[in-house]
């Protein structure tokens, strides 16, 4: 599994902000019936009142979006809810402008008029003969966009279904629903701070981001499930060392840009997001904060789950029979 693959699915949340949701296609766009995972990645910290991290993957496929009950009380029991970024309706709108090119460049200048031609294709495939003429129009609103909000935009094409069908991305779920329960809501950054990780890329690493993205649908693995797919497994699976060897895993593709990518995209956001969710605890103990961040960010040395530990606090991981255990409690 390559490392910028992995990232681009649990890496930043500001990559579900999709422009693909704008079209429509045909085709069964009903509920499969599925259970929730018996692993969900989800941690106690413990003080006068408990808080929760939970991590999540950046994609509206049914089998994220079932909540297991014991995250379902959790997030019930807290009082405050922090995504990492904002995720209202009026927030996801203004994104579009922070993606586009400025005006006169177009993808074919940046990347090239093969790479361009690729990006087509692999729309045209994805999309089949169920949107005609569709491809055409995506292509030409992709043309406009940076190419890492491209590679962003065509690894979220094989979830135009589940878009269409009213599902969103788990972390987009997760922020409507705290607030419509009356919860607090926030962010541990802003908008700007995720757009600057991937502007701090020159524009030719982030075309190479997008060859590998394409690369990675064009020539799915082994098994003939997408490499997305893949990722949403292993998630399910709810192993977080395999999920941390699998995101390391060396690969056929860029070294140093991966390296670069896990730093600016994961490391260095992890210690940032670290200091604000101890600052945020320290502050308000009385009340319970539930944290969603994608998966990717708690494993390792510089992850979140051993940052904090680092800092005093104590985390437990809750499995589904801890569902009963978790009971609200009074604010204060």
């Amino acid at each position: 599994m390559k490392p910028i693959r992995s990232m681009r699915v649990f890496g930043c949340v500001f990559l579900v902000i999709y422009l693909v949701g704008s079209v429509s296609i045909t085709g069964q766009t009903a509920s499969p019936q599925v259970r929730p995972t018996e692993k969900p990645f989800l941690w106690r910290i413990d003080g006068p009142v408990p808080s929760y991290l939970y991590g999540t993957i950046h994609v509206p496929d049914p089998r994220v979006l079932e909540l297991p009950e014991v995250v379902q009380r959790a997030l019930d029991a807290s009082d405050v809810f922090f995504a990492e970024i904002p995720l209202d309706a009026g927030t996801q709108a203004s994104l579009l402008a922070k993606v586009m090119l400025p005006p006169g460049q177009d993808l074919r200048k940046i990347a090239g008029e093969d790479v361009f031609a690729r990006v087509v294709r692999v729309v045209s495939k994805v999309l089949g003969s169920g949107a005609p003429g569709t491809a055409d129009i995506l292509a030409t609103m992709l043309a406009t966009m940076k190419p890492w909000a491209v590679m962003s935009q065509v690894e979220l094409l094989e979830f135009l279904p589940d878009l269409n069908a009213g599902r969103q991305p788990l972390d987009v779920k997760l922020y409507g629903y705290a607030g419509k329960a009356g919860k607090e809501l926030g962010s541990l950054e802003t908008v700007d701070e995720q757009v600057a990780v991937f502007e701090a890329f020159t524009n030719e690493e982030q075309v190479r981001m997008l060859v590998e993205a394409l690369d990675d649908l064009e020539k799915p693995g082994p098994s003939g499930v997408s490499p997305t797919k893949e990722l949403i497994d292993l998630y399910l699976a709810g192993d977080l060392d395999r999920l941390e060897a699998e995101a390391n895993k060396q690969s056929t593709g860029d070294q140093a840009l991966n390296k670069k990518m896990m730093a600016r995209v994961v490391d260095e956001r992890n210690l940032k997001m670290v200091a604000k969710m101890a600052e945020l605890i320290a502050k308000r103990p009385a009340r319970s904060h539930f944290f969603a961040v994608g998966a990717l960010h708690y494993p390792g040395e510089t992850g979140i789950l051993n940052q904090l530990t680092k800092k005093g606090f104590k985390i437990t991981r809750l499995s589904p029979q801890d569902a009963a255990s978790i009971v609200r409690k009074p604010a204060a």
